[in-house]
């Protein structure tokens, strides 16, 4: 049955996949900015009350969900007549292509990049309760920077619900006896696929789905794949007993930057990113295929065949849920006429030119140890912080609203004390206070508004002249500084035992409206969050300090904004 609704006020470029229990498309919102995928319910599934009820409930759990590492929900709606998923289109290809491409194993640094992006993503789902359950590589995006984003949300549950889902060759023992879904299940899977990154193969293979599960269940660990020094990352993320593996995302990825340090160096992220944007480029030409995943699997595909041949499914992505284990009840055509329009946009309002401009700013100490009193302590155990920025319209006229989004993340060590040689001990969050252990500091980019004698405390600061030289910041103040009013989600600051550090996050909007020329004359813009973006300044026991006294390095590049005239 063909599709007869489309979702309002979007215009369609071009499908990107389709299978009985519906279809995607590329689209564009009437207003402008970057393009969407959008998830159609297939029309025969409509009159169907469960397929509804599902494909409502992966919305419900992605609306959950926001971090750059994930593909972003933007937008669910639900009628009598259709429902759709928007969603961010991803520009990128899967990390299953890239392998498939490949004949031999990624290098040992570009496996922990992907990993460790993947356990960003995982870490985002788990602290909003949500339980991915199909983690492989086909619901890896690897974009055009070497960077990935986790897709795919369709067989998801909440932490602590049960029942048989996912992809067998990457599932946890506890899900194959449907036993009820943890972090610990996810972290199986994705140390499976760090094994196959890593080795070229996966951990396990057999012809029946009974033959994978009994390797899953009680064959050994091939640790003989892997690299000597990653080794242990591989037999705690795939301990057969969920309460032997890592406790958390955040835990496990402590652990390997430890380990990534130790064996290839402190510039592994680095050359791993690099070497994955290289294997990336190779592939075909990228395409925004957000969130399809493993979703619109054909009869071709080796885990539809062998569930065939075992004579059972496994479910499989959104789409593919809808006929799996979990079942679909007879239609039930009573239900729709007593539908309810259900919707959640999330989509950017308002008066709008289009497009979206993107930066990031990375700092952190060449001689932390001067910082913390600490004169052991080695550069790779660095307190650092972590900003992405995108700036919504990058094309804009006076008196539209301007949207800044800052994504923050942070490292602060404390509680720690390192002998001659940079050996570490962590003495524990809640241990006493000492003059070793636990100096004070603190340190801070750039001015604020109150800084800088506004009465709200923040500003967007648009400098004129972009920088002749890439990903230079500006050193400077003479920024244009407006007042924002400002709203901070998702704040997260937890005690991460493995790197004896704090692991801060939270997501800022910063909102104003443009004004006029009077203010800020039309002309291309650097849009930053603090005059300069820059170390401005550091603090130890209280008292101020030049930053430069510890190595203090920022490198980036803010978003770019034009301003239009009126």
């Amino acid at each position: 049955m063909p599709r007869s609704w489309s979702l309002p006020g979007f215009v369609e470029l071009g499908e990107l996949g389709a299978g009985a229990q519906g279809e995607v498309v590329l689209a564009r919102h009437q207003s402008g900015g970057l393009p969407v995928a959008i998830k159609y319910l297939a029309p025969a599934l409509l009159t169907d009350a469960a397929a509804r009820a599902t494909f409502r409930g992966e919305a419900e759990l992605l609306k959950r969900v926001v971090d750059p590492h994930v593909a972003r929900l933007l937008h669910y709606q639900e009628s009598p007549w259709g429902a759709a998923i928007v969603l961010e289109a991803v520009r990128g290809r899967s990390l299953r292509r890239v392998l498939d491409t490949r004949a031999e194993p990624l290098t040992p640094e570009a496996a922990l990049t992907t990993l460790k992006g993947s356990l960003l993503g995982l870490a985002a789902a788990h602290a909003a309760g949500v339980v991915h359950r199909d983690y492989k590589p086909a619901n890896v995006l690897v974009q055009d920077d070497g960077l990935s984003k986790l897709i795919d949300f369709g067989v998801a549950v909440l932490a602590g619900q049960g029942g048989v889902g996912g992809t067998p060759t990457y599932m946890a023992p506890e899900q194959w006896a449907g036993a009820a879904a943890s972090p610990a299940t996810d972290l199986y899977a994705a140390t499976c696929v760090f094994v196959e990154c890593v080795s070229g193969a996966r951990p396990f293979e057999a012809p029946t789905l009974e033959g994978l599960r009994a390797a899953h269940s009680g064959a050994p660990i091939p640790l003989e794949r892997v690299p000597e020094p990653l080794r242990p990352l591989v037999r705690r993320g795939m301990a057969k007993n969920p309460a032997d593996r890592f406790w958390s995302a955040h835990a496990f990825l402590g652990e390997l930057e430890t380990a990534a340090i130790g064996a290839y160096g402190p510039d592994w992220e680095r050359r791993g990113a690099l070497a994955l944007a290289a294997l990336a480029a190779a592939v075909a030409t990228a395409a925004p295929l957000a969130m399809l995943g493993g979703a619109l699997v054909g009869p071709g595909s080796a885990v539809t065949d062998l569930a065939a041949k075992a004579g059972g499914s496994v479910a499989k992505g959104v789409l593919g849920k809808l006929g799996g284990t979990k079942g679909v009840t007879a239609a039930s055509i009573g239900g729709v006429g007593a539908a309810v329009v259900v919707g959640w946009l999330l989509w950017p309002t308002g008066p709008q030119v289009g497009g979206q401009s993107q930066g990031e700013i990375h700092a952190s100490f060449t001689r932390p140890g001067v910082l913390l009193r600490q004169p052991n302590m080695p550069a790779s155990e660095t307190p650092s912080m972590d900003l992405k920025l995108s700036v919504a319209p990058a094309r804009v006229k006076p008196g539209t609203d301007v949207r800044l989004v800052i994504e923050f993340r942070a490292r602060t060590p404390n509680f720690v004390e390192y002998a001659p040689g940079g050996r570490r001990r962590c003495l524990g969050e809640h241990s006493p206070s000492t003059d070793h252990s636990n100096s004070p500091y603190s340190f801070d980019l750039g001015a604020s508004g109150r800084d800088l004698g506004m009465k709200g405390g923040t500003i967007f600061a648009f400098y004129p002249a972009p920088p002749a030289k890439f990903k230079e910041l500006p050193s400077g103040r003479k920024a244009v500084v407006l007042p924002s009013t400002s709203k901070t989600t998702g704040v997260a600051e937890p005690w991460i035992q493995a790197e004896c550090a704090y692991r801060s996050r939270w997501t800022e909007t910063r909102t104003l409206v443009l004004p006029g020329a009077e203010l800020l004359e039309p002309g291309k813009y650097l849009v930053s969050p603090s005059v300069p973006p820059r170390f401005w300044r550091t603090t130890r026991n209280g008292v101020e300090f030049p930053p430069e006294e510890a190595g203090a390095v920022a490198r980036g590049a803010l978003p770019v904004i034009e301003v239009l005239r009126g």
